[in-house]
């Protein structure tokens, strides 16, 4: 593993692979996206200096989230000790219902996804976006681009049948999948901007 034999190249692979994620699991945590990029890059670091400690692919993965969890929760305890008398504040900064495990599906969940997204056809791809990233409706769509309604309804329902049958739904997804999919797709570009 070129990690272990000292080549940052191998760094910057991991980098690659799972910086995207650790930001956005981060930035879940401590809601400040520079913080979040500082903490995950002090992950990194950390990484690179116990890198002889490492041993595979699963071992470098949870020790890039634990790492990065922990920092997060240390500077939650900074604040929890600047704000002690918001309770609402803490209870938004600190969910104690969601593990790390949680977070950390939910994060490749919406990484599949947006994967998945980048891979349709452009048209579809910025209808896609446009639609459930942007929350815009269908004629300002139509304005944007230059296309019908129809055209976007059309775009639209052959892109989600394309996600339908990447994720192997069997049957039609319901109302409520939908929406916690799109949900999650556009927290995720939202927190990204």
């Amino acid at each position: 593993m070129a990690l272990i034999s000292g080549h940052e190249d191998g760094l910057n692979h991991y980098i690659k692979i799972h910086g995207s994620a650790l930001r956005y699991f981060a930035f879940r945590i401590v809601k400040d996206k520079l913080l979040a990029e500082e903490i995950v890059s002090d992950s990194f670091v950390k990484l690179w200096l116990g890198r002889d400690k490492i041993s595979t692919e699963a071992n470098i993965k949870a020790f890039l989230y634990i790492s990065t969890k922990n920092a997060c929760l240390d500077q939650a305890n900074l604040i929890r000790n600047k704000y002690v008398h918001d309770d609402e504040f803490l209870d938004e900064l600190i969910c104690p219902n969601e593990d790390i495990l949680t977070k950390m599906i939910q994060i490749e969940l919406i990484k599949l996804i947006v994967e998945e997204v980048n891979k349709l056809p452009k048209q579809q791809a910025e209808i896609v976006r446009m639609t459930y990233f942007e929350q815009k409706e269908t004629d300002e769509i139509s304005k944007e681009l230059g296309i019908t309604a129809n055209s976007i309804y059309f775009a639209r329902s052959k892109a989600l049948a394309t996600l339908k049958k990447t994720f192997g739904f069997k049957r039609n997804p319901n109302i409520q999948e939908l929406t916690f999919i799109m949900f999650l797709l556009s927290n995720f570009i939202a927190e990204k901007h």
